[in-house]
């Protein structure tokens, strides 16, 4: 069994879903046009606990949640977090972790190979950045994600 076998294609799921019910065992969920590209990218980049964290924030947090009515996700943050994903590779003694932040925005961290704090936090518009080890904090325009993640990072 993978990592995908509960996610029904969309067409099969909206089809069994309007025969009943219970068509639908409770373990499986619809998943969108264009969902299994964005599972399988979160997956490999993230593990299995960063794809579940992700899908635990999508699903529960799509309203003002927490005792001061914080932020639901903002999908111009979670589009932003996609983009940076399919640039950035980790070293495998990362070991990234997705937050979800009081304004509803994404954020990544994980270590660089000494061990010092990486992260980026994804807004609708900009994201900001900040890396430890060369005391960078920075802010940037989402239009400059790939660019800056190349150059910070070295990736693709």
């Amino acid at each position: 069994m993978t990592l995908f076998d509960t996610v029904l294609p969309y067409q099969t799921a909206t089809w069994l879903s309007s025969r009943t019910e219970d068509s639908i065992p409770t373990n499986h969920r619809i998943a969108a046009p264009g969902d299994m590209a964005k599972e399988r990218l979160v997956a490999r980049k993230l593990g299995v606990n960063g794809w579940k964290r992700w899908q635990y924030f999508r699903q529960n947090f799509s309203r003002r949640w927490g005792d001061e009515g914080q932020c639901p996700v903002s999908p111009r943050s979670q589009d932003a977090l996609l983009k940076a994903l399919e640039s950035l590779d980790f070293s495998p003694s990362a070991k990234p972790g997705l937050f979800l932040t009081d304004d509803g925005y994404f954020e990544l961290a994980w270590r660089d190979t000494e061990g010092r704090s990486i992260q980026i936090e994804f807004g609708p518009n900009e994201f900001e950045l900040f890396v430890e080890g060369t005391g960078v904090e920075e802010t940037h325009p989402n239009s400059q994600m790939e660019q800056i993640i190349a150059k910070r990072f070295n990736s693709r």
